[in-house]
């Protein structure tokens, strides 16, 4: 795999483009968009949205693929944030994966790169190919879009906006991951009415859980579990996992109400386990699963977990697991950056970063 590009911090007045490589929504939700669009503006940032109406399958994969190559093509464009995730994204891998001439501008003119859940097809691929560091963080719907205020220093939109911008605009090692006081339990109003300004419920967050304690050191490397889970087969794009520390997040269920469900989120972790990935590795990292708010679930979610890695043949394996991380599928969450040094410190109740994101 090539060697890795760590991107420029972002600089005051930067263009940061918005693109759709998965889900294709933009022109559902023009309040959310707008909403996103003025709070990176309200940074002092120009903005721009690289986005097509679809017609059928074969013109989506076609714009998406003009779209993402016009984003890293432009010299004017610092940052790319993605609107959202979805389903698919590995619709691209075939024709990205075979465009050299991209690989090349993407390594001679690196950018930011932000999105989750299924945009994990994006990073495995940018990483692969190119060596380029991207951010495991928020996008335009919903999370950047939110109505709420970010001048709330209360809201979740305070606390993922803050914690993008340290990661991907300050030169200093990142340190210390935070842990937001409250969290939204439900799924956005805008999903149900996308005109909705009704601001998110918050509840107590029940915090870290130290699944098995230890102390270790390793790069990291993850995403959503059933997508990566899913990555695993694609040739080309899966990572050495050899010493790293692994994430992991789990996606809202179908009924997009309830969380993943627990058969799934198995098969996930088993599919990880067979694939190799936690044969060497250092630590793994586990985000608060959606949908899991109640003691009871959360002890059903952390039994899967247990048993099929503190148990059994990997029990021997002894490395950290950190669980309840405010990262993917939950508001608010961190920005993590892949293939960064991160340390975890079960003595300490630590979880930290110990390189800047961003040159």
């Amino acid at each position: 795999m090539p060697s890795t590009i760590v991107p420029k911090a972002l600089e005051p007045g930067a263009t940061i483009a918005f693109i759709s490589p998965s889900a294709r929504i933009n022109h559902e939700f023009p309040g959310v968009m707008s909403r996103a669009t003025s709070l990176l503006e309200g940074r002092g940032y120009k903005v721009r949205e690289i986005y097509n109406r679809d017609t059928g399958i074969q013109s989506s994969i076609s714009n998406r693929l003009a779209e993402v190559r016009t984003a890293f093509s432009d010299p004017t464009i610092s940052a790319i944030i993605c609107t959202i995730g979805g389903p698919t994204f590995t619709e691209l891998i075939p024709a990205l994966s075979a465009d050299a001439e991209l690989h090349s501008i993407i390594r001679a003119n690196p950018k930011i790169v932000v999105g989750y859940s299924d945009i994990s097809g994006l990073h495995w691929f940018l990483h692969a190919y190119t060596g380029l560091r991207t951010f495991y963080g928020p996008g335009a719907i919903p999370e950047l879009g939110e109505s709420s205020s970010v001048d709330d220093k209360s809201s979740p939109l305070a606390f993922s906006v803050n914690h993008l911008f340290r990661v991907i605009t300050n030169r200093e090692p990142i340190g210390d991951i935070p842990r937001s006081p409250t969290y939204t339990a439900k799924v956005p109003t805008i999903f149900r009415n996308p005109a909705s300004v009704e601001p998110p419920e918050l509840s107590p967050t029940p915090g870290w859980i130290w699944l098995r304690p230890g102390k270790a050191q390793g790069r990291l490397f993850g995403g959503c579990l059933t997508v990566i889970a899913r990555l695993g087969g694609v040739r080309g794009i899966v990572p050495d996992w050899k010493g790293r520390i692994v994430f992991f997040e789990t996606a809202i269920g179908d009924d997009e109400e309830s969380g993943n469900p627990l058969p799934r989120v198995q098969a996930g972790i088993a599919d990880l386990i067979a694939e190799g990935v936690f044969e060497e590795a250092a630590g793994l990292v586990v985000g608060r699963p959606f949908g899991y708010d109640t003691p009871e679930m959360r002890e059903q979610y952390i039994g899967v977990i247990k048993g099929l890695l503190c148990e059994g043949r990997l029990a021997s394996k002894n490395f950290p697991i950190l669980f309840n991380i405010d990262i993917g599928h939950t508001s608010p969450m961190v920005t993590l950056p892949f293939d960064a040094l991160a340390q975890l410190d079960s003595e300490k109740d630590q979880f930290s970063i110990l390189e800047p994101g961003v040159l």
